[in-house]
């Protein structure tokens, strides 16, 4: 069991986290304080210095708790075969990473504020390398055709990017995303070793 100092630190770590989120989110990298943050923490700018080195620090601890989000919610989907799982988490997916949030803090400004190869490595700890993962054993099961699974793996990620930011420039708009996700069964069948009817 944890200590109430324990418990009280757990708190403030994640209430800080939270408000960083929504100031990265509406202001970006560049136009967060974490003066801005602190007091709508409504803890001291020190606390905040306590739990993370600076603003780079605490951005990197909001895009992994993003990537940890999205990872569960990939996670989530009840489908015992493999193949109609992968499908069905990336049509989940597409609606979480249309998400202000994702679009911005984990899309656009992790890999320039991380660098691009940092946050890579980052992604392949969770959604990316969840991917990836179920990718290799598609291949080996010989349900998918054998192309370079990073190759596969990145660009599906590519696509996750286009068709989320397309549910965000339709506005949400259904026969749009109707189309996206024919598009996307499209994309998916042409990875198929055995093609389905």
């Amino acid at each position: 069991m944890k200590s109430r100092r324990e418990e009280n630190a757990d708190a403030t770590r994640a209430a800080i986290i939270s408000t960083a989120r929504k100031h990265f989110t509406r202001y970006g990298y560049q136009g967060t304080e974490i003066s801005k943050i602190a007091a709508e923490a409504r803890v001291t700018t020190g606390a905040v210095y306590h739990h993370f080195s600076g603003k780079k620090d605490l951005f990197l601890a909001v895009a992994e708790h993003l990537e940890v989000e999205i990872l569960a919610a990939a996670a989530a989907v009840e489908e015992s075969d493999p193949w109609l799982r992968i499908k069905m988490g990336f049509e989940k997916l597409i609606d979480l990473c249309a998400r202000p949030d994702v679009q911005r803090i984990t899309f656009v400004e992790a890999p320039q504020v991380i660098g691009p190869e940092a946050w890579r490595k980052i992604e392949l700890r969770y959604a990316y390398g969840a991917v990836r993962q179920a990718l290799t054993a598609l291949v080996a099961a010989g349900i998918v055709r054998p192309y370079p699974v990073d190759l596969i793996a990145r660009t599906l990620l590519a696509l996750l990017h286009e068709t989320s930011a397309e549910v965000v420039r339709s506005k949400r708009k259904p026969e749009v995303r109707k189309q996206i996700s024919e598009f996307v069964d499209d994309v998916f069948r042409v990875l198929l070793e055995k093609r389905l009817p």
